[in-house]
């Protein structure tokens, strides 16, 4: 395995190409425990404080170096629009940095903020959210950046997804996963009982594609920073929307719907979002992730955990989404 310099070596490494092609001094350090394999340091130096991201080699693998420089590209043209979203230094041009030791990172503005657990937006800060979501679409999808004539996800059909859920049951029979079956069966019984065709008119276009709590920051009732752009691509703008809502509005098993109304109402004054259109965002999320969390090997962490719960939460809820969006009617407690 490909793993470059040595874990007690990196941050050394990186200080010195940062402060040689940024002209700073490094005065104190804070490593940022947050994220999968990449690795992050606050730094303060003697021209303010920055971020300071690693790309790890086994990760990059995984995604399309030109599509990485080109979404930093247009991070960097959100930030100069006003989007609340960090500013990357440039070098001799280049956003990402490739070291001598052949290291990719990148250095940013450092934004101050706060981050929220899973399900514990509030309505005020969700209008935030919504506003800064609309905004983000919008800029997004104004020309600037070409349409591409497919998503990143494709839609598959109901009959391939009860075929995928029979087989991962099967592998749970062979390995007596009992537990594990039962929420497959749920997925499946929901992928039965689900109309495909509520998917005819999907929202296509650039989307930033990892909307949830743990990349907002909040300094009190609004939000400071989205983060984390590196996954942005072109797929449907209702995987952002339902993505997130899920994240920030649903907490022991009870959906916040005066937080859902709130983000809704912030969207539409900067961008158009329906009630109809949210309710098929919770369902499309549903329908892509449910195969990711759901699974006979076992994810480690808590985000997972978590992710897991939301689908099994969502397959339960499906018929029931367009009455929880009622704003008319007391807040329901729905029970796994």
């Amino acid at each position: 395995m490909e793993t470059g310099i040595s874990n007690e070596s990196l941050w050394t490494h990186l200080k010195e190409e940062a402060e040689a092609r940024f002209g700073f001094e490094v005065d104190k350090c804070t490593p940022i425990n947050r994220g999968w394999l990449n690795q992050k340091w606050k730094i303060e130096t003697n021209q303010g404080v920055f971020l300071i991201k690693q790309y790890n080699k086994e990760r990059m693998k995984k995604y399309d170096l030109q599509m990485i420089q080109s979404t930093l590209q247009t991070q960097n043209r959100l930030f100069s629009l006003g989007l609340v979203c960090p500013e990357l230094l440039s070098y001799k041009g280049d956003l990402l940095q490739k070291s001598t030791e052949g290291e990719r990172f990148t250095v940013m503005r450092f934004m101050e903020g706060m981050l929220n657990p899973p399900g514990n937006v509030s309505s005020e800060q969700m209008h935030s959210v919504g506003k800064e979501i609309g905004k983000l679409h919008a800029l997004l999808n104004d020309g600037t950046l070409e349409a591409k004539s497919e998503t990143v996800f494709k839609v598959p059909s109901i009959a391939e997804r009860v075929e995928y859920w029979q087989s991962e049951i099967n592998k749970c029979d062979e390995q007596g996963l009992d537990h594990v079956r039962s929420l497959m069966e749920l997925q499946m019984a929901a992928t039965l009982a689900f109309n495909i065709e509520l998917f005819g008119n999907l929202t296509p276009g650039w989307c930033h594609r990892d909307l949830w709590v743990d990349n907002l920051l909040f300094s009190g009732d609004y939000i400071s920073a989205i983060l984390d752009f590196d996954r942005m691509n072109y797929d449907f703008l209702e995987l952002d929307i339902g993505r997130l809502i899920i994240s920030t509005c649903l907490q022991n098993n009870t959906l916040n719907r005066k937080a859902v109304q709130a983000f809704l109402k912030g969207y539409n004054n900067t961008n158009e979002l329906s009630v109809e259109r949210l309710v098929k965002a919770l369902k499309l999320v549903w329908y892509m992730e449910s195969t990711w969390w759901i699974d006979v090997t076992p994810h480690e962490g808590e985000p997972p955990k978590r992710f897991q719960q939301e689908m099994v939460w969502l397959a339960r809820h499906l018929q029931q989404l367009e009455r929880m969006m009622d704003w008319k009617k007391e807040e329901v407690t729905f029970m796994f």
